[in-house]
């Protein structure tokens, strides 16, 4: 049940605290987009021990993306009713029981199940963290320090990939699992740090809109539907390559080399995705104050493009790395603009949550469609599919028209 909103808790309406609040709120944001990629570096582990091939076991991914994405918005909306701080923590403890249940798995349907119950509290932690930075820091610092919060979410992203891909070959990919179910536990307490906020949904602040609206709200804006747009596309393109990229490294580039990774050393090299993450969102503000929203997107979707086509010319895993770097520095310069520009659409949690939805919401249904593609064509085709698509997304980003006012809107011919 929601806290009483008769006594509501004070809130720290403008102000923010620096490190502190970033680095807080990083700890659990990590804890989410790791628990959902965690999964790339060890799939070929999981499909070994059910004794299914990597196309079936990606079936983990869809499970855990689509309601990833699909609960965003109400996430969103029920932190505006609610509280953000008090429903960050409650997601995170349900995230620590559901990851809980994926280590004690004991069929690839039963492991489908728990993951899809760990996107389901999983949906709002980097969404409902996002709103509560457009909540606290000034408009004028906000690209700068959601640069910084996803910086900090996905190097730990990245540590993580490599340290489970440590564990999937010397222990079990089981134990990852319940690492990161402890990790959820112990970031709850310091969820507890944070100040609470007032619902804004309470009648003390007089905001009555339902979902229906809020979500109406957000979309009904020319501005609204192109940003979306654009995250379920990023999604679909840039997490879909990264998804297949751990087992790429173990399977494809044996294929072609003579010899695959194993999950130790996939996962050295997809922890750089996240350093990658963490150099582009200490440095995206600078680089969207020189040269421009519409300037950074297109230098992230360029640098996604060289990700797919060096993936499709060669699995040799110094390219693949190449390939991974460039990849995160993409996904951070599109993802942060983005999110900063959902500030100014709506709603601040519906509409964060609604490019959270496009993102992740397009990254699971990448994963089912590009198992497709893979199954019957194998690895180039899938890179050649990805570069070419994002190469159709960067010929739309040329198209668009971004008033000083950040409005984004398609170009009248």
């Amino acid at each position: 049940m929601p806290p009483p909103t008769n006594h509501p808790e004070p809130q720290q309406s403008t102000s923010y605290a620096g490190s502190a609040f970033i680095g807080i709120l990083g700890c659990a944001g990590l804890i989410s987009a790791a628990d959902n990629w965690i999964a790339a570096p060890i799939l070929p582990s999981i499909a070994a021990g059910f004794n299914v091939s990597i196309a079936q076991a990606a079936a983990i991914l869809t499970a855990y993306m689509i309601p990833y994405g699909i609960m965003q918005p109400v996430h969103g909306y029920l932190s505006e009713r609610w509280g953000r701080v008090w429903l960050l923590r409650r997601l995170l403890l349900g995230l620590a029981l559901g990851t809980a249940g994926c280590a004690l798995s004991r069929s690839l349907v039963v492991l489908c199940t728990f993951r899809f119950v760990t996107g389901f509290f999983a949906a709002g932690m980097i969404a409902v963290s996002l709103a509560l930075i457009g909540d606290r820091v000034p408009s004028s610092l906000r690209q700068a320090y959601v640069g910084r919060f996803m910086g900090i979410v996905f190097f730990g992203q990245g540590v993580s990939v490599g340290v489970g891909g440590l564990l999937a070959k010397f222990v079990s990919w089981r134990i990852v699992f319940l690492l990161f179910a402890v990790g959820a536990s112990f970031t709850c307490l310091l969820l507890r740090r944070l100040p609470a906020d007032e619902p804004s949904g309470s009648p003390q602040t007089g905001s009555q809109q339902n979902f229906r609206q809020q979500i109406q709200q957000a979309v009904s804006s020319r501005s609204g539907r192109v940003l979306y747009g654009l995250a379920f596309a990023t999604g679909f393109l840039l997490l879909g390559i990264y998804s297949f990229t751990g087992a790429y490294l173990q399977h494809g580039a044996g294929v072609q080399h003579g010899s695959a990774l194993d999950p130790l050393q996939a996962g050295a090299v997809l922890m750089f995705f996240g350093f990658a993450c963490l150099a582009a969102g200490t440095f995206t503000g600078a680089i969207s104050a020189a040269i421009g929203t519409k300037g950074t997107i297109l230098v992230g979707a360029s640098l996604g493009i060289t990700s797919a086509t060096l993936l499709a010319l060669t699995a040799d895993w110094r390219v693949v790395w190449i390939a991974v770097v460039a990849l995160g520095l993409g996904y951070i310069l599109i993802q942060s603009t983005l999110a900063t520009l959902a500030f100014d659409v709506g709603c601040n949690g519906v509409s964060s949550a609604l490019v959270g939805l496009g993102l992740f919401g397009g990254g699971g249904f990448s994963t089912a469609a590009g198992s497709i593609l893979l199954a019957r064509h194998g690895y180039h085709a899938l890179w050649i599919a990805f570069a070419a698509a994002t190469a159709i997304l960067l010929a739309s980003v040329v198209m668009l028209r971004i008033d000083n006012s950040q409005n984004l809107q398609r170009a009248r011919p």
